[in-house]
């Protein structure tokens, strides 16, 4: 039976029971369905400190030669600074999230590490078509390979369902972050209370749970996405399996996750006008069956994801 060692710096702990669960669940549906040995070693760079990056350079070394994986998964770009001073020589993949690997200003050393870590591996798996084609510059074996939904959990069937009084537009994150431009989002909003002649609820996804988010996504009117970059947004998949109408800015693969999905638009630009405008004909129409079109494109779900890496990895699958 192969083992798997999992490098990320994102991955659920106690005290942060949320954080990089769509890892977990990527790893959670391989271990449904495909037969290996699994190992997670976490770099909890965020919680502890930036310290736990450099003690990773000479741990992870130590976890290989100890437990002899055959197979290892990097989530992340800089999670994988071993690479520089140890190559094991075995397969090796690294899946780029999208701030790792796309420049947008603040991040610039992190991509310079990430895509000198990227020419050391094996197989890069990116979000989206832009990641594929800086990609393929850095290190020809590079597919696109999203981390998928868990479509079961994410069920407006399986919601609580909550009643508000004013339409209500979900900001997809913490509006402190940076990249994900709530300045824009509120402009948005704004011109939409003034077009509209009537108040908005904003919610932010920010510090909740995964049943709170689900039944804020079944119970929403939409959800608006104006960050500066994106790699494919979770959030987004989310909704859409939560039948939720998405406008979005044209960032990451948003574009083709809503393609064809009912109600559901992806702007030309950053203009306050145009993405108020789509709101507005968002509001103006039914919901439509967005879950059932979303699901049907069956590329987005765990199951789908899981089975094109068991592919990769060649494990065999379970015998029930």
């Amino acid at each position: 039976m192969k083992k798997i060692l999992f490098v990320t710096n994102m991955f659920p702990t106690l005290n942060h029971p949320f954080f990089g669960i769509f890892i977990k669940e990527q790893i959670d549906a391989l271990k449904n369905n495909f037969e290996f040995e699994e190992e997670v070693y976490l770099i909890n760079g965020l919680h502890k400190s930036k310290f736990e990056y450099l003690k990773s350079i000479f741990l992870i070394p130590f976890l290989i030669i100890r437990n002899k994986p055959d197979i290892i998964h990097i989530h992340y770009g800089i999670s994988g600074l071993f690479l520089l001073f140890f190559k094991p020589k075995i397969p090796i993949y690294l899946t780029l999230h999208g701030c790792d690997f796309l420049d947008h200003g603040s991040n610039r050393w992190q991509v310079w590490i990430s895509k000198v870590i990227a020419k050391k591996v094996d197989q890069i798996f990116v979000q989206n078509e832009e990641m594929r084609n800086l990609g393929v510059t850095i290190n020809p074996k590079t597919e696109i390979l999203t981390c998928g939904v868990d479509t079961s959990f994410f069920n407006p069937e399986n919601a609580k369902i909550q009643a508000f009084d004013k339409k209500v537009i979900i900001f997809p994150s913490d509006p402190q972050r940076v990249e994900k431009n709530y300045p824009l989002f509120s402009k948005v909003i704004n011109r939409l209370e003034t077009v509209l002649n009537d108040k908005i609820i904003i919610k932010s996804i920010d510090k909740m749970s995964r049943i709170e988010i689900r039944d804020l996504l079944s119970s929403a009117d939409c959800l608006l996405m104006t960050s500066i970059s994106e790699g494919s947004p979770q959030v987004i998949k989310e909704a859409l399996s939560c039948g939720l109408p998405v406008i979005s800015v044209p960032v990451g693969n948003v574009k083709e996750m809503v393609d064809s999905v009912p109600n559901c638009y992806v702007s030309s630009s950053f203009d306050v006008g145009e993405l108020c405008s789509l709101v507005v004909d968002c509001l103006s129409n039914e919901k439509g069956a967005i879950r059932k079109e979303f699901i049907g494109k069956y590329i987005y779900d765990n199951s789908n994801i899981a089975s094109r890496l068991a592919d990769f990895y060649q494990i065999p699958k379970l015998i029930n």
